[in-house]
């Protein structure tokens, strides 16, 4: 996914500055673990969102970061089950991210995540309220019609209908169990936000051993990612509890030296489900800073719009898909990020290990561009699709998490900086078209990589025997006559280096 090829009039019409970093995925963005973790897009965010970020980065005293995941969490969560996304028929994707704020004890990722999901907690204890009141109400019915059944059996009359009680609607919940969550996912189709201080805790209590056998709540969570249908057993319940179309949000922390907790030393793809934000440290100093009433209200005012958005739902109240479709430039900038996005996975030195998380980035990129495109849509009222601006703030955002997920992943499977080395080549000649011709000395300067050595000689030595073993990775070596500046022939060395994709395993 690249911004490098769109005008700078269109990325200024969204509030994207043509200096600024792109992120584009070139070598330049790229990092180790222990390099400096890329800065957050903050100008792709809706600007009530933005200021939001900014002003609570500023009061707080952190990193950016952890706010904006959290902020398209929240506004996800808001969406919820009302829209989907499609690209075309036969692929549609909703609104819901699992994010991961990573950073150590004392960093203050809690009041980060809190200064964007604090609006869907006010909400919960808002309808916990109103719940509270209704309960009462149908108690008092209830017992009205106690008597007037009793009543009417002695007449031997037919007994009035009994009260309805009320259901409880839910935006937000902290923990529970699979046995609890699917019946209120059943009664509130829009669904709701998990917001958990800790994640480890909560992936740990999956699959824990309880009455009856082991527990399926980790595949549960892996399914639920996709919107897939999920259905439990309760006791007492005459059958399984059903949910068509479970819609979770999820955000959390976790501290860098427990992530691999996460995992839990299984391949099962719930690691690769996360969105990650790993900001640098920031040992913030005291500030008068304060997040102002109107970024608030604002920020407030957004939400509620979007849970707003009207939802369909079937004779069984489960939620009809309404998919939002692409304008006709949107839709091309999309396929053009598409391929280059299957382009980075294809080249030489990509890392097997990212190919997972890669594959799930596409998945988030339509999300968050769903996400952006509703908050605009929901904010200035007009039609309901994806419009060029939304694709290019989601690709920004997204290529930030590409980065982060090459950080997190990376570390936690170990870099080969051999790898990286040839995978920056690799994009360097892409980059020109799929071939490259020069000297040593030309590939040294040109190349923006952390991983090249320090001499050109040892550069060309390194690709020459990456070509080796490489299939996809071209390289020759030629002596060239040229004319020097006062017309005397001399001779250089010329490497020529040239990439090709992969199809189905094959390079082509």
């Amino acid at each position: 996914m690249s911004l490098r090829s769109i005008p700078e009039d269109i990325l200024r019409s969204v509030g994207l500055k043509p200096d600024e970093p792109r992120y584009a995925v070139t070598p330049l963005q790229r990092f180790s673990i222990n390099g400096t973790a890329p800065e957050f897009p903050t100008s792709a965010l809706p600007r009530p969102v933005a200021r939001l970020v900014e002003e609570s980065a500023a009061a707080i005293g952190c990193p950016p970061d952890a706010i904006g995941l959290s902020a398209l969490i929240t506004l996800g969560s808001a969406i919820g089950n009302s829209r989907v996304i499609q690209p075309k028929k036969g692929w549609t994707e909703s609104a819901a991210i699992y994010g991961a704020v990573i950073a150590d004890s004392g960093e203050k990722k809690t009041a980060a995540i809190a200064a964007t999901t604090d609006v869907v907690q006010k909400l919960e204890n808002t309808l916990n309220r109103e719940h509270d009141k209704s309960l009462e109400e149908y108690f008092r019915e209830e017992r009205e019609y106690e008597v007037e059944r009793k009543e009417a059996a002695k007449q031997r009359l037919p007994a009035p209908p009994p009260p309805r009680r009320p259901i409880a609607e839910r935006v937000h919940i902290n923990d529970t169990t699979l046995e609890a969550l699917i019946p209120i996912l059943k009664e509130n189709p829009r669904g709701v936000m998990l917001e958990r201080d800790e994640l480890v805790g909560w992936v740990k209590a999956m699959d824990q051993y309880k009455a009856g056998g082991k527990g399926a709540e980790r595949q549960y969570w892996l399914s639920a990612w996709s919107n897939r249908p999920v259905s439990v057993d309760r006791k007492g319940q005459s059958g399984p509890v059903s949910v068509l179309r479970p819609f979770v949000s999820v955000v959390g922390s976790i501290q860098p030296s427990v992530l691999p907790e996460l995992a839990e030393n299984r391949e099962d793809g719930m690691l690769e489900r996360f969105l990650f934000a790993y900001p640098k440290t920031l040992n913030a100093m005291w500030t008068e800073d304060e997040v102002s009433d109107g970024a608030k209200a604002a920020y407030q005012d957004l939400y509620e719009r979007l849970r707003a958005l009207g939802m369909d739902a079937d004779e069984l109240g489960d939620p009809i898909e309404k998919p939002v479709t692409f304008a006709t430039e949107a839709k091309q900038l999309y396929i053009e990020s598409y391929n280059n996005h299957r382009l980075e996975m294809s080249l030489p030195g990509f890392p097997a290990y990212l190919r997972s998380p890669f594959s799930k980035l596409e998945a988030y990129f339509l999300r968050i561009t769903l996400i952006l495109a509703a908050c605009r849509f929901a904010l200035e009222g007009v039609a309901e699709r994806v419009e060029t601006g939304d694709v290019t703030r989601a690709l920004a955002l997204t290529n930030y998490f590409k980065e982060q997920a090459r950080r997190v992943f990376g570390a936690l499977c170990g870099q080969d900086s051999h790898s990286r080395l040839l995978e920056d080549c690799a994009w360097f000649v892409s980059e020109r078209g799929g071939s490259w011709k020069g000297t040593p000395t030309d590939l040294h300067e040109e190349l923006i990589s952390e991983y090249k050595p320090d001499r050109p000689d040892e550069l060309s030595k390194f690709l020459k025997e990456a070509a080796e073993y490489e299939p996809g990775f071209s390289y020759e070596s030629d002596t060239e006559r040229y004319k020097g500046d006062v017309g005397e022939w001399k001779s250089r060395r010329v490497l020529t280096l040239s990439v090709g994709k992969r199809r189905n395993g094959v390079t082509v």
